[in-house]
């Protein structure tokens, strides 16, 4: 299974420049957990993401939420295409420690993966044990 058939689409987008209580209030009313952050004359183009996790980081240091997002956006954003196999987006967010993976096609923005997409997916399951290796999931010796 691919990465472009489970990805939701059309992700929730916002540009750099809204502030960053309005961010946070679309993650509350959309109930996602990232938003992804385009170019404002190009709302194709990734350049950036705010997770539910950015969103607390920046209220637990006390940041002005009426900031721009941009200065507590996450960038460079890790993407996947839309062909990627399922289980290496699963292995690439547990590598990176993410919930959330963009997808693109041919780098244009195609949409978002969360970690709850995956676990929601009978096939994805199934695909993700087919396909995963063992070998990394054991604990180890030490």
């Amino acid at each position: 299974m691919k990465a472009e058939i489970i990805a939701r689409k059309p992700p929730i987008t916002a540009t750099p420049d809204m502030r960053i209580k309005d961010v946070a209030k679309i993650l509350a009313e959309k109930r996602i957990g990232l938003v992804v952050i385009v170019d404002k004359a190009q709302p194709d183009v990734v350049i950036g993401v705010v997770s539910e996790r950015d969103i607390v980081r920046a209220v637990a240091n006390n940041v002005d939420l009426n900031q721009p997002v941009k200065e507590i956006m996450t960038s460079p954003v890790i993407t996947v295409e839309g062909e990627e196999p399922i289980w290496n987006v699963a292995k690439i967010m547990r590598e990176h420690n993410i919930r959330h993976v963009v997808v693109t096609n041919k780098g244009r923005l195609y949409g978002v993966i969360s970690i709850r997409d995956m676990v929601a997916e009978e096939s994805v399951l199934k695909s993700l044990v087919e396909y995963g290796t063992p070998e990394e999931h054991r604990p180890s010796a030490d």
